[in-house]
């Protein structure tokens, strides 16, 4: 009798330990901590205020007062300062693996500021956004008082409808436990397989829907005085083939703001193409090389 009590109990114990090593395993590589998103009209998400997490493998992800990436920085800026604003999707917002000292915005930054000149930057990147996303902040917040936007996009975002909460697996309310934070990515993994994209005729109105989109950042950051940069970013695909839909139209929005635009497929090839994490995301070398090659054309439209 008491063997058949002890049974369940051992069941029961082995199991809560095995919760818990679970759990301080996944806290260990950085999960039980995530970014937490406002909810909004204008933009649709992005990260909440004054918030500083050290996530997968150690990398410190710092969101300032302005709720972008980056340094502390007054709302105004120094009438001596040049200030860069990076906006894009993921691949701008670097992801939870990238310190912030080593994102292609850091980079850039100490490029431009080598001759002694003095420069902020802000990562407005956002996981899943779209060129709808980036627009509705720019038109709400005027882009920071930021000298420079520095638009990076590549041949996803044009695929993109405005994106919202509900359709990402990010959290407005910080997660209870790292397993939960698992579950809830995992279990977005696992229902996204099962989408198929839109019609190749839906996607073709999309795409310029999306470039008219980026034609109006681009207008709206002349009309509140800031220059403005395009990049564009190739994938993997893209970069192999030089075949990228989209690329040449959307760099010669630039003329738009009286400059060239900035394609990365260049500066990736020059090093191998090893700059890659997955099929579109860079590596800490990817930031490297794409903040240096933007940082060189800062330093040729900047006055």
């Amino acid at each position: 009798m008491r063997s058949w009590v002890l049974r369940p109990a051992a069941v029961v114990l082995g199991i809560v330990l095995l919760l818990g090593l679970t759990e301080v395993g996944l806290r260990a590589i950085g999960l039980g901590d995530p970014v937490v998103y406002d909810n909004r009209l204008a933009w649709g998400y992005r990260p909440l205020p004054d918030q500083t997490r050290l996530r997968l493998f150690g990398a410190r992800v710092h969101v300032n007062a302005l709720g972008v990436r980056g340094p502390d920085v007054p709302a105004m800026r120094p009438r001596d300062t040049t200030r860069l604003l990076f906006l894009g999707d993921s691949v701008t917002w670097g992801g939870s693996y990238v310190d912030d000292d080593d994102l292609f915005a850091a980079v850039a930054a100490r490029r431009l500021a080598v001759d002694g000149r003095l420069v902020e930057w802000l990562d407005a990147g956002v996981n899943g956004w779209g060129p709808e996303n980036v627009l509705g902040l720019v038109r709400e917040t005027n882009g920071f008082d930021s000298s420079i936007w520095i638009v990076t996009a590549l041949a996803d975002d044009l695929r993109r409808e405005k994106t919202h909460v509900g359709e990402v697996p990010y959290f407005n309310a910080p997660p209870t436990t790292a397993l939960e934070e698992l579950l809830v990515r995992g279990a977005y993994a696992l229902l996204t397989a099962y989408k198929r994209p839109k019609p190749d005729a839906d996607l073709q109105r999309l795409a310029e829907a999306n470039l008219a989109h980026y034609g109006a950042i681009v207008d709206h950051g002349r009309a509140v005085g800031a220059h403005v940069l395009l990049v564009w970013h190739p994938t993997t695909e893209a970069l192999a083939s030089d075949v990228d839909a989209y690329r040449d139209r959307f760099l010669a929005l630039a003329a738009r703001a009286g400059g060239v635009g900035l394609d990365l497929g260049p500066a990736y090839r020059a090093v191998g193409g090893g700059v890659y994490l997955d099929g579109m995301h860079l590596d800490t070398t990817g930031h490297r090389v794409a903040g240096e090659a933007i940082g060189d054309a800062l330093r040729r439209i900047v006055p």
